[in-house]
């Protein structure tokens, strides 16, 4: 048996480091290919050993995870690139089609302030976090300081179909090893073998790196090639029986986790009855198969090994393996992964162990987030096996649980939960305890009663004393509207009574802002403020928006400061303001942008949309609002936000000339808000009635559904309801002028004569978007940059991405026959 001199770096034949060499001068790397193929030391080793000095090197490790705990991690990797567009893309989460847009401009445009590498490894851990449009668009980013490397096994939706101009692809073909490069591979690892033994080397491994890598080492320490052709039998053969039993118990135990330290590598075997032995961790470094990452101190088990222990894992007896589960778990609970904690426990049934884990601290506010479980499900799950003792030895978490519950719409298991835990703490909790938690269960109880502002609001004022003014489980992070963006739409509940309405929303929403840190602030500010606005106090409604934002800002009431614009909006449609419309739209864009929650989102496309509606601009409203399809609704929204959404998507019917399609789905929408006690809801609904019937020449159904319109909203002076909508209704509306009292109907013509001219004002045309054919959204586009404004700035001003200013941007010089900014500029003038 001849050998050579050994050499532990890394074997790397000349044709493939020649495409290293022409992939560092792309803008992306994309390497893909299936388990074992050297990837990962391919870029440790070759690509990270070969960069200019000064250039970063930032490297994040995909890992088996929650998907909210993986868009966590690797959106805070990102902050190392681009702090702003790291906090924005973990503020949004996960992206989902509503998102997916969002998410792709942020990475594609992500600035870059200095030369560096970002290297997205073991990227088939994190590729279904994101539809493959939002990695495209990642893999096309716009910085001329950055280069993005993906390393991934095999993708379902490939990210890279065909070659691009400044795109590198490396697949099998080019990580596998040739007869010769297999030989002279041998050869650096100081095995000198015979042409006859490199052609059998190669048949058993054909050019797989780690089938080649493992026979090599089974040669220097025996002197031949593994007896096994298989990944499986090779790492049985040449790691595992090398192995003493205290180290294969150590890798079982360990089999539960995709990545661990040192620390738990010791408190495994402690459990084994072992301490880590000195000099474990250089060795456990030098093993091939497990990968240290130097910046987080984490040990990552090749995928081979992992699942070949997996497997073991499995052989195990039953009781073995809760064992092992039960430590592995307890290891999370304390050691700061207790979502990995309750994982595990809900895999062992455990249920009390669950309960024992400070939910409340819980990231992300969820119990458990697994892709392969539905939440709602497990919730019901974990209630249904909470036993009375579980319930006694642990009562915040099962209040929390209810929590949940409600937050789920799982309305039946939250009553009973809440009415048993009501019993036992008034016959089982400690006397010092009990106060406190009968203030949380006032609580939860409160919430049972939504929308009634006096039933909700004693309790909270009763929860606010028995707690001490603090609760553990509303969060002032949440949408205090549920995603809805008007709080007079949500709170407003009997006909005849919206004075006292607001004056109990005065009176109980600051026990509730002040138990929870500040959930709501401003919002009775800004109910008061919607209600002279629709009664036509215009002025006393602006001074009361004001008002409602001053409370909300500092708190970061998001859901508040979105319907505070959305007043505002309106006001600037009765004044013919564009600069104020302008503005409210744009800050719109921008309080979403700060909180990119999805109910943020969504409660600004609502906004949005109206207004949009009442300029009658119907293509300017959200997608997802005017699609065929009213489930989506459902899909998307809170149930409180649902009725302004009907409403919404009604207006939409009505601008676009499909009065069927609004009466065909009328009658859900007003059975939702009666059932939900939403008279605005049902005034907007039955004034859309009436303007489609009254479209299809049926006069007087138009009139009978005005006239039910006009007994809600009068006893309140609800008047621009009707003032809004006067141009769409026509004739219903004028005919029953003279049967109401004369105060009110004049009232009603005033705001309808505001609001048609403000509209006329907003929509007027511009002489270049007449000359050259613009469209009214290219036209926009184009004096927003002749004014100076910046890319980002007219986005956010006309709720676009920047992609669709640059298009709008392009069609405009090219309908104008220019390819010149100044230019351009002189023709709108």
């Amino acid at each position: 048996m001849a050998r050579s001199r050994h050499t532990d770096s890394p074997y790397f034949p000349a044709r493939l480091q020649a495409k290293v060499r022409e992939a560092m001068t792309m803008r992306s790397l994309l390497i893909e290919a299936p388990s074992g193929y050297g990837k990962t030391t391919l870029t440790q080793n070759l690509l990270r050993k070969r960069l200019p000095g000064g250039t970063a090197w930032v490297r994040h490790l995909g890992a088996e995870e929650t998907p909210r705990a993986a868009w966590r991690r690797f959106c805070q990797c990102l902050q190392n690139i681009d702090g702003r567009a790291g906090k924005a893309l973990l503020a949004l989460g996960p992206p989902d089609g509503d998102s997916a847009g969002e998410a792709a401009d942020l990475l594609r445009e992500m600035p870059c302030s200095r030369p560096s590498w970002l290297v997205l490894d073991d990227f088939q851990h994190i590729a279904a976090l994101a539809p493959a449009s939002v990695w495209k668009a990642f893999l096309e980013h716009d910085s001329p300081l950055l280069r993005l490397a993906i390393v991934t096994r095999p993708l379902a939706a490939s990210l890279m179909a065909y070659e691009k101009a400044g795109y590198f692809r490396l697949g099998v073909d080019d990580l596998r090893l040739t007869e010769p490069e297999s030989r002279e591979c041998a050869a650096r690892a100081g095995v000198a073998l015979s042409w006859e033994e490199a052609e059998k080397l190669y048949r058993l491994t054909e050019g797989w790196m780690i089938a080649l890598s493992l026979h090599l080492r089974h040669w220097r320490q025996n002197g031949n090639f593994a007896p096994a052709s298989g990944l499986d039998g090779l790492i049985r053969d040449v790691i595992w029986n090398g192995l003493d039993d205290s180290g294969r118990d150590l890798l079982l135990r360990l089999s539960p986790f995709d990545r661990f330290s040192s620390a738990q590598a010791n408190f495994f075997l402690e459990q084994g009855g072992r301490p880590l032995p000195a000099g474990a961790t250089a060795a456990l470094r030098r093993n091939a198969l497990l990968r240290f990452d130097s910046a987080s101190g984490l040990y990552y088990p090749h995928s081979a090994l992992l699942e070949f222990t997996r497997a073991r894992f499995a052989e195990l007896p039953e009781s073995e393996q809760r064992t092992r589960l039960y430590a592995a778990g307890d290891w999370g609970a304390d050691h700061g992964g207790r979502e990995a904690a309750a994982a595990l426990y809900y895999r062992l049934g455990d249920f009390e162990k669950i309960l024992a884990l400070d939910l409340g601290g819980m990231k992300d506010n969820r119990l458990l987030d697994k892709p392969d479980l539905a939440y709602a499900e497990a919730l019901r799950d974990i209630a249904a096996h909470c036993t009375k003792g579980m319930k006694v030895r642990h009562p915040l978490s099962c209040l929390r649980l209810a929590f949940e519950l409600f937050g789920q719409g799982c309305r039946g298991e939250f009553a009973a939960l809440c009415s048993e835990m009501a019993g036992l703490v008034e016959t089982e909790a400690p006397e010092g305890e009990r106060d406190y938690l009968r203030g949380e269960l006032l609580l939860l109880e409160a919430f049972g009663h939504y929308n009634n502002i006096a039933e909700m609001g004693e309790r909270m004022r009763r929860a606010s004393e028995l707690t001490g003014g603090k609760t553990a489980l509303a969060r002032p992070d949440n949408s205090w509207t549920f995603g809805n963006v008007s709080v007079l739409f949500m709170y407003h509940r009997d006909a005849g009574r919206l004075d006292g309405e607001i004056a109990d929303m005065k009176r109980y929403c600051p026990h509730y802002v002040g138990m929870t840190g500040g959930h709501g602030g401003g919002g009775a500010e800004l109910m008061e403020a919607e209600a002279l606005l629709c009664r036509g106090d215009a002025g006393g409604a602006e001074i009361l928006g004001h008002k409602a934002r001053r409370e909300a800002a500092p708190r970061g009431q998001a859901s508040v400061l979105l319907g505070v614009e959305f007043l505002f909006g309106r006001l600037a449609v009765m004044r013919g303001n564009a600069a104020a419309f302008a503005a409210a739209l744009e800050n719109l864009a921008l309080i979403a942008e700060e909180h990119p929650q999805k109910s943020n989102r969504f409660a600004a496309d609502l906004a949005r949309s109206f207004l949009a509606s009442l300029v009658h601009r119907p293509d300017d409203m959200a997608d997802w609002l005017r699609g065929d399809d009213p489930g989506s609704l459902a899909r998307r929204l809170f149930v409180p936000a649902l009725p302004f959404a009907e409403l919404c998507r009604a207006r939409h019917a009505l601008l676009t000339e499909k009065p069927e399609r609004l009466l065909g789905e009328s009658e859900a929408a007003l059975s939702l808000a009666a059932a939900l006690h939403c008279p605005l809801a049902t005034i907007y609904g039955l004034i859309h009635r009436a303007a489609a019937r009254g479209g299809r020449g049926e006069g007087e159904a138009a009139r009978d559904s005005l006239r039910r319109a006009l007994d809600l909203a009068l006893p309140d002076r609800l008047f621009l309801p009707f003032a809004e909508n006067r141009a769409l209704i026509g004739e219903p509306m004028e005919a029953l002028l003279p049967e109401m009292d004369s105060e009110c109907a004049a009232s009603i013509l005033a705001l309808a004569e505001q609001v048609e001219a403000g509209r006329r004002a907003l929509a007027g045309a511009s002489p270049a978007k007449r000359k050259f054919g613009l469209t009214r959204r290219e036209d926009e586009t184009v004096r927003l940059m002749a004014e100076g404004f910046t890319y980002g700035e007219i986005a956010r001003q006309l709720y676009i991405s920047l992609n669709t200013v640059k298009t709008h941007l392009k069609t405009a010089y090219q309908k104008t026959g220019t390819s010149s900014r100044p230019i351009l500029k002189k023709i709108l003038r």
